[in-house]
């Protein structure tokens, strides 16, 4: 080797000639193919998840969901318990009486024409309070409120002439039970003592004049009248009274017996 490749290092074409010799060389072959073996080449993009690992983080996703909604607590901040369930120990709500639903429909539908205290407007609208009209047969006031009135109508000796629009379902639209509820607190509200009126009561009565699309007249309002639903049973006829047994004929006297009063009667001469 000159001196001048000794300083500057090996020409390219010494390069390459060790570089193929080193080629040839088969221990430096298998030294490569060992590397090719252990590494993949690399490539552009990203490499595809494993299925399997897919189907795992599903499965896990699934028993949270279902972890979560069994010992959540409601999502209440204040459940402390795994098993609590908001509400479960709240009070059920008691069902209002016919009367006091009566009196929260009588406020959103009545109270503006017939007053709080039902007295109604002179000479405009009826008094309901002491009115024979609310508290007679109740079929007749359940016509008034299923299908309207109109024209002159007398209530306690005065002479009201108006229109009362219909509750019903050709009317307002009120269902029976807030019909029966009305009829119900207006019968027995202001001194009024009448009887409830049931929701079949009505019902019944809804399903006579459905079909009925003109108002009432005050002079059939008591026409045609089914029994009265608050009147009670009638009396069971009185039991057929069974007649008197045949008096048994006297038995024929003995000859001793026809002679007693013939010795009394000597008796009583002495």
């Amino acid at each position: 080797m000159s001196e001048e490749e000794h300083i500057t290092g090996p020409s390219a074409k010494t390069r390459e000639s060790l570089e193929q010799a080193a080629m040839q060389d088969e221990q430096m072959q298998e030294v490569h193919a060992q590397l090719m073996r252990e590494k993949e080449e690399p490539s552009e993009g990203f490499s595809p998840v494993p299925i399997f690992l897919m189907f795992g983080f599903a499965a896990l996703c699934f028993w949270g969901g279902v972890y979560l909604v069994k010992y959540s607590g409601g999502f209440q901040a204040d459940a402390f318990s795994p098993y609590f369930r908001p509400g479960m120990d709240a009070p059920k709500a008691v069902e209002m009486t016919l009367f006091d639903r009566g009196a929260r429909v009588y406020r959103n539908q009545c109270l503006q024409c017939h007053q709080a205290d039902g007295l109604g407007v002179a000479g405009v609208w009826p008094p309901l309070a002491g009115s024979d009209w609310v508290t007679g047969h109740p079929q007749v006031i359940s016509r008034i409120l299923i299908s309207g009135l109109s024209g002159p109508i007398v209530v306690k000796g005065n002479t009201y002439n108006g229109v009362m629009p219909a509750f019903g379902s050709i009317g307002v639209g009120l269902n029976d039970r807030d019909i029966a509820a009305v009829i119900t607190y207006i019968r027995q509200e202001w001194g009024n003592t009448a009887s409830e009126v049931s929701i079949e009561t009505i019902s019944e009565y809804s399903a006579l004049y459905a079909s009925r699309s003109n108002p009432w007249q005050a002079a059939a309002l008591r026409e045609d009248l089914g029994p009265d639903p608050s009147a009670g049973a009638p009396a069971a006829p009185a039991e057929e009274a069974t007649p008197p047994e045949e008096a048994t004929p006297a038995e024929e006297a003995t000859p001793a017996e026809e002679a007693a009063p013939a010795e009394e009667a000597v008796v009583a001469q002495f």
